[in-house]
């Protein structure tokens, strides 16, 4: 589920590889998991893939609680942090044709920036999360590099590298790159065209409530502003894991380590975070 403040209505997309069971069996399976009904009934849409192929596809429940409408397989949603992963690409797209300098200070691309640290933090410490700007007109927590911390103000400031860079707005660096992949049912939020848009719902006196507004605004797109479906996740995810978006080697790259995190739930251990490597370090 995507879990959002007090939202706990969500909806999954699966997209993974199947191996060993028979379509038959891990059907029936998914198929008899969905009919649990403690804590509460699945609402969503489950798809998964073997070699970019669809093999499970299915809607489960209703789009909107209040008018009852089913819930299809093409019906779009925000897919909210993921919109990171997007923005991350775009802005390697524009590292491969050499405008942009990952070990570069942010100033450079972003020259309103008057603080100090504008010339300590890079580009790369926003791509992995250690930049730890908490705010832009308050000094850093700690020293760039050196610890993780997850904001969406790094992909907010990405999103502005990359307007820089591109000439052109996030939306229409979006726009650009779905078309090319023939993502025809994705695109960036607006409030004017929610196309088939599902609604939010969050919990209100132990009942579902529609939510009629949304987080998303113009300001913070590069983060969460992403709306696909789980057809064009399959679409994004055979493009880039197969080299068809960004080189071999920059995809190499951006799955390569560069930081640790912790998270309270899964204990004080910190865990590897899975984001774009030292670039400069590694061969080319």
């Amino acid at each position: 589920m995507i879990f959002r403040k007090n939202i706990i209505f969500g909806f999954l997309f699966l997209s993974i590889n199947i191996f060993s069971q028979t379509r038959e069996n891990w059907a029936a399976s998914i198929d008899s998991l969905i009919q649990i009904k403690d804590p509460t009934t699945f609402n969503g849409v489950i798809l998964i893939t073997k070699d970019g192929k669809a093999q499970y596809s299915k809607a489960f429940g209703m789009r909107n609680l209040e008018t009852k409408k089913t819930l299809m397989v093409n019906d779009q949603f925000e897919i909210m942090s993921n919109s990171k992963q997007i923005t991350s690409v775009l802005l390697l797209k524009e590292v491969e044709k050499g405008k942009i300098d990952l070990d570069a200070p942010i100033k450079k691309y972003l020259p309103f920036l008057k603080q100090s640290w504008a010339d300590s933090v890079t580009v790369h410490h926003l791509l992995n999360h250690t930049h730890r700007i908490s705010e832009l007109e308050k000094p850093l927590l700690f020293k760039p590099g050196s610890d993780f911390k997850y904001e969406n103000l790094s992909n907010i400031l990405l999103g502005k590298i990359i307007e820089k860079s591109s000439g052109k707005t996030y939306r229409e660096a979006t726009s650009e790159l779905f078309k090319d992949l023939k993502m025809n049912n994705t695109f960036c939020f607006s409030k004017d065209n929610k196309r088939n848009l599902v609604s939010g719902h969050q919990i209100e006196e132990s009942a579902f409530k529609v939510v009629d507004s949304s987080f998303i605004d113009e300001e913070n797109l590069p983060a969460d502003g992403i709306i696909t479906t789980a057809e064009d996740l399959v679409i994004w995810n055979s493009h880039l894991h197969k080299g068809e978006i960004l080189s071999r080697k920059m995809y190499k790259k951006m799955i390569t380590e560069s930081a640790k995190s912790q998270h309270d739930v899964f204990g004080k251990e910190k865990w590897v975070m899975v984001t774009i490597s030292e670039l400069q370090k590694m061969p080319v």
